[in-house]
């Protein structure tokens, strides 16, 4: 328990914190870096998704099924197709209201990580306070699939959670950066220090808490095979949409570099290592 509590602190509160005085002390970082920061977590979070998370879910199914495995398998393709589709449909809901429920030139163009910041603070039809909470509200919704994600990595009977660890690490690294991006944004909106460290560190939350029910109930119910399988399904789903709707599309279009591929490849061998090797 101790471990889940000093890395989800670390990946979450922690990286935005320093992500936010970053924002304060460096106001441009250069690209190059920047792509590689993004891209190699992206790359580090595939390789956990595929190597090691959704194959705990499809395992554990499969025990509960021993006899007719094949229903445990589509029970989990059907929770982590649920879970996934949930969180598109918040997805597209706060897309819309973030665009003021008419159509504009950004319906068109690849919905990434801060597109709805940039349109919010721009907008002239919102009020200060109301920016804010849009603001939150997404940030809220990229950071709930990471935060149950991570407390459902700290499952194992290992006394060392090597999985809970790497992604606690990776996500600090994919935080940092969000950090950084959130308190630059409301500092160029003409916010305040203060206000723009307090409301990257309240963004961070969500992740915090999600993680800890994710944690609990996964810890509460260690000899439930079937509630541990559905927990990591969940998780699985989860980080699909994380990485299709908003990562990936950062590494083509944001992020994008000429060394994207090799920066994310890192990410995925990073991760590949450490999952074989630990």
């Amino acid at each position: 328990m101790i471990y889940y509590f000093i890395f989800s602190i670390f990946a979450t509160i922690l990286a935005t914190s320093c992500g936010a005085l970053l924002g304060n002390f460096v106001s441009k970082l250069n690209k190059t870096f920047r792509a590689f920061l993004q891209n190699f977590s992206v790359g580090a979070i595939i390789g956990l998704l595929f190597l090691e998370i959704i194959i705990e879910a499809f395992e554990n199914f499969k025990n509960v099924f021993t006899e007719q495995s094949w229903i445990g398998i589509l029970i989990c393709v059907a929770v982590i197709v649920v879970t996934g589709l949930l969180f598109f449909l918040l997805h597209e809901a706060l897309h819309k209201f973030g665009h003021h429920h008419h159509h504009d030139e950004n319906d068109s163009k690849a919905c990434l990580d801060h597109a709805h910041t940039i349109e919010i603070l721009e907008s002239k039809h919102h009020t200060k306070t109301l920016n804010a909470i849009i603001f939150l509200v997404a940030i809220f919704i990229h950071n709930i699939p990471e935060g149950i994600s991570l407390g459902a990595s700290f499952i194992t009977d290992s006394s060392v959670p090597t999985i809970g660890i790497t992604l606690a690490v990776v996500l600090f690294i994919h935080n940092l950066f969000i950090g950084y991006s959130m308190f630059t944004s409301f500092k160029e909106a003409n916010k305040s220090f203060k206000y723009s460290f307090l409301m990257t560190i309240l963004s961070s939350a969500p992740a915090f808490l999600f993680s800890l029910l994710g944690y609990f109930i996964s810890y509460a119910s260690v000899d439930l095979t079937l509630l541990n399988g559905i927990i990591f399904a969940i998780s699985s789903g989860s980080l699909l949409y994380v990485i299709i709707v908003e990562l990936l599309p950062q590494v083509f279009y944001e992020y994008k570099n000429k060394y994207s591929f090799l920066f994310v490849l890192l990410g995925l061998a990073v991760s590949a290592l450490i999952i074989f090797l630990g």
